[in-house]
């Protein structure tokens, strides 16, 4: 895999990088207690792992990576850590914040066999991170040399980010409300909301980060990359949080489909997913249903079949993310009984605010420019080129000035652990 290679930077590097990024989460947020205990407990305990990993006998080491990856899974179980449904929630316990993200850094690289140095926590507990992902797989020397080219090539990421996450993910919040109606329609028409939500949510913030780094001089994985630029859910999950499907690839598939079936190992690559997201029952049947989804994709798209493909990745993500969104069994029970029940929710929608129905026409404009112009030159880069041109920048940013005002609730999908 490209991502299995060495980190080969200096301690001086990587603990500049670490204070660059402490120095910025302190811009943002509060400098409190609970700040400092965020941002260094996570360091301590990763120098402590890396530290004690040394004298742990070379037999042993094998269950070390599934012991870090699932730590977040226990903690989940205990209530100790939230579950990652995408809506508002805080970090029950600070000392374990960041636990989901630097817990599968160090399962990744010990899985890989990548020999690890102390110095390496700094990368693994980075402060932004931590924030909202990506993994860190890997930080690595940007090509550009210079600050003007890092700033040409780098910049456009974090306005094209700031345009997600503030302009279309915040009004959107308004409509959440909607996650009570259980009836058919109420309940399709909130996953779609809700998939245009965490997309421009997880993703702007992590084509920020992307673009922050990126202009300090570091490169890191681009977490996503236009998963709407697809036309089946294969492709849809090789562009969604990259980041975290190469840690399931190599934890889980590699080694179980060396032993098993290709329907075992993306059950346990699914199910795996579910529980490191959380230890509930919606997460269970969204494992379940997103490994049958997966394997017959992958069976039809063998048997060569164009249209098919594509009718099950919009019903896929649609209804993976109503199960996904959902973590009272009771209504997601109810809602998954499908029962009908009128058209009364799109009545609600006409009803809501103006900034929020911008927003979600502007989030469906941009999945389906994604989706249906996948083959265009600048599209099927799938590294969103088509929106970093001056002219699409400059227009992303007077539509972000006349919706500044545009009120919501602003916190990362995947901040609380």
């Amino acid at each position: 895999m490209k991502h299995m290679t060495k980190i080969t930077h200096s301690s001086n590097s990587l603990i500049a990088l670490w204070i660059f990024s402490f120095i910025t989460a302190l811009l943002f947020t509060p400098s409190d207690t609970g700040f400092l205990i965020k941002t260094l407990t996570p360091l301590i305990v990763t120098i402590l792992c890396l530290t004690v990993f040394k004298f742990i006998p070379e037999q042993n080491r094998p269950t070390l990576p599934y012991l870090l990856f699932f730590s977040i899974s226990i903690t989940s179980a205990l209530g100790l850590t939230e579950t990652l449904t995408g809506s508002h929630a805080h970090s029950t316990n600070l000392y374990l914040y960041g636990l989901s993200f630097y817990s599968a850094s160090m399962a990744f690289y010990l899985a890989s066999q990548v020999k690890l140095n102390v110095k390496e926590a700094f990368t693994f507990a980075n402060p932004l991170l931590l924030l909202t992902g990506p993994i860190a797989l890997f930080v690595k020397r940007a090509g550009q040399k210079t600050l003007k080219r890092r700033m040409n090539y780098y910049l456009p990421f974090i306005l094209i980010g700031l345009f997600f996450y503030q302009i279309i993910a915040s009004p959107l919040t308004n409509l959440f409300f909607l996650i009570e109606k259980t009836d058919l329609v109420s309940a399709l028409i909130f996953a779609i909301i809700f998939e245009i939500f965490v997309y421009a949510n997880f993703c702007g913030l992590s084509l920020i980060l992307y673009g922050m780094f990126g202009m300090f001089g570091y490169r890191i994985p681009l977490n996503f990359k236009q998963p709407f630029s697809s036309s089946n859910v294969v492709d849809f999950w090789k562009g969604w949080h990259t980041s975290l499907s190469a840690v399931l690839k190599v934890l889980f598939y590699i080694p179980l489909r060396k032993k098993s079936t290709q329907f075992f190992a993306l059950s346990g690559v699914f199910v795996a997913s579910a529980l490191w997201h959380g230890v509930t029952l919606n997460f269970l049947i969204w494992g379940i249903f997103h490994a049958i989804v997966f394997f017959i994709s992958l069976v039809i798209l063998r048997s060569k079949i164009k249209v098919l493909p594509m009718v099950i990745l919009v019903f896929g993500v649609i209804i993976g993310r109503l199960i996904f969104a959902d973590s009272d069994p009771n209504r997601l029970l109810e809602k998954l009984m499908f029962s009908y029940d009128g058209m009364g929710a799109f009545s609600v929608l006409l009803e809501a605010g103006n900034s929020s129905k911008a927003a979600l026409i502007l989030g469906i404009g941009l999945i389906l420019i994604e989706f249906f112009f996948r083959k265009n030159r600048y599209v099927r880069k799938r590294n969103y080129k088509h929106l970093r041109s001056p002219l699409v920048l400059a227009l992303l940013v007077l539509i972000g000035v006349l919706l500044i005002t545009a009120t919501g609730e602003n916190y990362a999908v995947y901040g609380q652990r």
